[in-house]
């Protein structure tokens, strides 16, 4: 027998996926290292008790019964996207006659290939589809007194169906719960992170530029590499430059804290005994040097005594323009900070060679690799395939 058409919307592969984007964001927006199991306030406040302990109860058996789960967040994410419009109880179109709020398509097809490869490529592993065992497949709506044997899973997969469509709780919210949860159970379970051992400079700085410039599948914190990568640098140039004698490197603030909040003047401080600032690089991402920029940093250092003030970027443009020049002799002029605008990797190359043993870098990039709140798995995980040569 021939294989029926796929009956899902044309768009709604799109929709599915942002509506697990928007979750998953709120999910790292919830997610504090140390106070896992913790209940969000968001949560809390918007969850009825019930629907947070079905929830719960799913994510502790995200893995033993990874079918379940992954129906459960296939159902969430269909609800999401279709809110009052659709009852997700009904997954099968040859049921979906007994409601006046028909889906129009089965739910296995979004499982298998939407959500199972979204949840891949975040590094959630687990069930192929939330359809995977015939159980879950029986043309029946997932009431409460949905009969079959789908084991351990029952009471609370059940209660989150019937939460949603009869006591109106919100699907994204608990979708975004869901993953908080599996985001806490793979920072857990974490990976140790390896540590080349490497003297030679190029092989260092092409280290940093793979892990700097990989096509992340979630690009949020990407733009911290760099300034972890220049930070584990100054730890090591602070030990052997005379210029740095004395002198404190200070701690690298949050990355989504504004320098408004902070006080600070760049991404990397280093301070004087008396604690004003002595020198401060700026790390931009992609963004190519302007004049904009310099204008930005004049602003921050105006009122201080930094000796010097580094603008350096990732983008390949980091070669300053005429105005660029100009405007950084002012700023020497006018402020008396020596101000030095390049490219993040061309001054990676630079320190590294100042260095005795470049190779000290790299326990201290690692370090920070695996405590650094804005570092997600994903860049954990590619750099321990860059470092031991698998990508």
């Amino acid at each position: 027998m021939a294989k029926k058409a796929d009956s899902r919307p044309a768009n709604l592969d799109e929709l599915i996926i942002k509506e697990l984007d928007l979750a998953y964001n709120k999910a790292e927006s919830y997610f504090i290292p140390g106070k896992e199991n913790e209940i969000p306030q968001e949560i809390s406040s918007n969850l009825s008790q019930d629907f947070i302990d079905a929830l719960d109860g799913i994510a502790k058996l995200c893995e033993k019964a990874s079918t379940g789960y992954l129906n459960v967040i296939t159902g969430l994410a269909i609800k999401a996207v279709y809110g009052d419009a659709v009852d997700v109880r009904y997954h099968q179109v040859q049921i979906q006659n007994q409601t006046d709020k028909p889906a129009g398509f089965n739910f296995r097809g979004v499982s298998e290939h939407i959500i199972f490869h979204w949840m891949e490529n975040h590094e959630f592993h687990g069930a192929k589809s939330g359809w995977q065992t015939r159980t879950f497949e029986r043309p029946k709506p997932y009431f409460l007194n949905y009969e079959e044997n789908i084991g351990a899973i029952k009471v609370p997969f059940l209660s989150t169906y019937d939460q949603i469509e009869t006591h109106n709780q919100n699907a994204k919210l608990g979708l975004a719960f869901l993953l908080l949860r599996r985001i806490e159970l793979r920072e857990r379970t974490k990976i140790t992170l390896a540590i080349p051992r490497l003297q030679d400079v190029l092989q260092i700085t092409n280290l940093f530029k793979s892990h700097f410039f990989y096509s992340y599948k979630d690009s949020k914190g990407a733009s911290r590499l760099p300034v972890i990568a220049l930070h584990a640098i100054y730890k090591v140039l602070m030990q052997e430059l005379v210029r740095y004698n004395g002198k404190i490197l200070k701690d690298l603030e949050s990355h989504s804290a504004a320098d408004s909040q902070t006080g600070s003047i760049g991404d990397i401080e280093i301070a004087n005994k008396d604690g004003s600032i002595f020198e401060a690089v700026e790390v931009k991402h992609m963004i190519p040097i302007s004049k904009e920029l310099v204008d930005i940093a004049k602003q921050k250092i105006r009122g201080c005594q930094a000796d010097r003030y580094y603008i350096l970027t990732t983008h390949n443009m980091h070669d300053p323009s005429d105005e660029v020049i100009t405007e950084v002799e002012n700023v020497k002029r006018l402020l008396g900070c020596q101000m030095i605008v390049n490219g993040v990797i061309p001054s990676i190359k630079y320190y590294l060679r100042l260095l005795t043993n470049p190779g000290a870098v790299l326990p201290n990039y690692v370090q920070e690799l695996a405590t650094d709140k804005a570092i997600s798995f994903e860049h954990r995980d590619v750099w321990n395939k860059i470092a031991t040569g698998s990508i």
